[in-house]
């Protein structure tokens, strides 16, 4: 049995690289007919595109892309991101409303990422409304934590389900025990051929936002003088759009051995981290709780060494075989340095880690949730 899914998305739709991409396509795959929403487009849309265009969907979403024929992609607008202040909450979900009105039913689940939205969403008729929350968004975005948790214990009582990727976000929804789907990877990802790598690269996959240890990056390559670093991901830091932050122009500077490439597909990424000597993950651990890194399963399924900092609980959670973990610059680079010198055997054990954790094999839990059992 099939039923029509709505993705309130917290992405655009180009690339499709991230979670909300993968429900969508599967979804489609198997037979539902699938309405992505990108996320809203704000006022400051309004300096690069048409002022018709951007009011024109405050009302109404626009269709922006067939995908296939059972999956589209819609556009619509907003007034100021709905997780800056009661102001742009407040009409993130008037807006958003009559959107759902007009490509929902009563027959349609509808998933939504970000908690704002729920004040609009819970007001529209559907078949089951689920937050699958991906991130803990009142510690990533300082000073917001009350707001938020208010938007949680709403959503923990009424919604129909909620999805969460860690358990270490469980604990933000009271007594009710939400259900655990952790990210994955796509099954191209895992295919071959596997390029020879280049030496001297590192490689960071994912979108550059405060949660990136720029500063880090910088003084590890300050002690590799003979390594490069290249970044694939757009920026998203508060109040600079797709700018990056300080930090990061001072790490793009160094010395033309940092290469940032923005947004790409995966199948564009694949070259890369082949090529790529080790793949890391920087994470500032204070901006990345309840994380489950989907840059992992992509770093182990091309089997590269993988150096992180302790941003994750190595004991408690599922994470891929061989990872190094380091705090410091000097520790860093000397973990590097050790990744590099990987054996054969530990690229496929990456690799078979890896294949253990696709999409497709999360799509019958996730899919029961948000359909319901009998779907």
């Amino acid at each position: 049995m099939t039923h029509p899914l709505i993705l309130c998305s917290k992405s655009e739709w180009a690339p499709p690289i991230r979670r909300e991409h993968a429900w969508a396509t599967l979804a489609a795959q198997h037979g539902h007919e699938v309405t992505f929403v990108e996320r809203p487009t704000d006022i400051r849309a309004l300096r690069q595109s048409s002022p018709t265009c951007y009011l024109r969907r405050l009302w109404r979403a626009e269709l922006a892309e067939l995908v296939t024929s059972r999956l589209r992609v819609y556009s619509r607008s907003a007034l100021v991101p709905g997780h800056r202040n009661a102001f742009g909450a407040i009409t993130n979900a008037a807006l958003l409303r009559p959107v759902l009105e007009q490509l929902g039913s009563a027959e349609a689940s509808i998933v939504f990422s970000w908690p704002w939205d729920w004040p609009a969403i819970r007001r529209v008729p559907a078949r089951r409304k689920v937050f699958d929350m991906a991130d803990d968004w009142g510690e990533l975005m300082p000073g917001r934590r009350a707001r938020f948790g208010r938007y949680y214990d709403e959503i923990a009582a009424e919604a129909d389900e909620i999805i969460v990727v860690s358990p270490d976000l469980e604990r933000r929804f009271g007594g009710r025990r939400p259900l655990l789907v952790r990210n994955g990877v796509f099954e191209r990802t895992l295919e071959g051929p596997f390029a020879r790598a280049d030496s001297g690269t590192m490689i960071y996959v994912g979108t550059l936002t405060p949660r990136f240890d720029s500063n880090l990056m910088l003084q590890v390559l300050k002690r590799l003088p003979d390594w490069r670093l290249e970044l694939v991901g757009g920026c998203q830091y508060p109040g600079l759009g797709a700018a990056p932050s300080e930090d990061l122009r001072d790490l793009l500077d160094l010395d033309g051995r940092v290469r940032w490439h923005g947004p790409m597909s995966r199948e564009a990424v694949i070259p890369l981290l082949d090529r790529a000597t080790v793949a890391v993950a920087p994470n500032r651990p204070e901006r990345s709780l309840g994380q489950d890194s989907m840059k992992f399963y992509d770093y182990a399924a091309r089997g590269r060494p993988i150096v992180s900092t302790r941003w994750f609980d190595i004991a408690g959670s599922d994470h891929p075989p061989h990872v190094l973990l380091a705090d410091t610059p000097p520790e860093f680079a000397e973990a590097v340095l050790v990744a590099e010198r990987q054996s054969s055997v530990d690229a496929m054990d990456l690799r078979t880690w890896a294949a253990r954790h696709t999409w497709t094999q999360r799509w019958p839990t996730w899919s029961a949730a948000v359909f319901g059992s009998s779907a």
